[in-house]
């Protein structure tokens, strides 16, 4: 029983932090600190956070990319929560013993970030509002209950407050693909 009320109260901290961290974001009031970051590195450090889930579900993942990529000018913990939720969901919603891709490279005057999985897919009907606030699609309450629809939202926010882009292209029950986009010049 304790367990279970330590878990719930960890729930709700989590939801709390997202939804104060949304409302900053939402306000302008979060000032980005940014400086030269090397998302490879961020990505690597995020990975080895989350090697005992990714070891619990088997999951084969790896990264590669162009190692010339020049650091981006962004905000390294606002980032690195993006890299967290974008990783997340990929093993959430990936069976075990499941393929994680992840590349980092140039790409037109930009950095690409690209996260890819075999997992269960997105539906057609709900690849749209992905990115909305509390919106979760309904294949994805089948695997994962505890998800609160602030995740992708946040993603999309700090992405865009560091003048990028993301997007996803999803078939159902052949895997995802989530990527965002920065100017290697970064924000100034």
């Amino acid at each position: 029983m304790l367990g279970d009320t330590r878990e719930s109260t960890d729930r709700l901290i989590r939801l709390v932090n997202d939804l104060l961290e949304v409302s900053r974001l939402e306000d302008g009031k979060l000032v980005l600190a940014q400086k030269e970051t090397d998302l490879r590195d961020l990505t690597l450090s995020v990975l080895k956070d989350l090697g005992p889930q990714i070891q619990i579900q088997e999951d084969e993942v790896s990264v590669h990319g162009d190692d010339r990529v020049p650091p981006v000018r962004i905000d390294p913990q606002l980032f690195r929560q993006v890299i967290l939720n974008l990783i997340s969901n990929a093993i959430k919603y990936t069976p075990a013993k499941g393929k994680i891709d992840i590349e980092v490279a140039g790409h037109n005057g930009h950095l690409r970030w690209t996260i890819r999985d075999n997992g269960i897919g997105i539906p057609k009907a709900s690849q749209a509002r992905l990115f909305e606030k509390f919106f979760r699609a309904e294949n994805g309450y089948k695997m994962e209950t505890e998800g609160t629809g602030l995740g992708l939202y946040i993603v999309r926010l700090v992405v865009e407050r560091s003048h990028g882009r993301v997007w996803c292209k999803s078939e159902e029950g052949k895997g995802s693909t989530f990527a965002f986009e920065l100017p290697l010049a970064g924000v100034r």
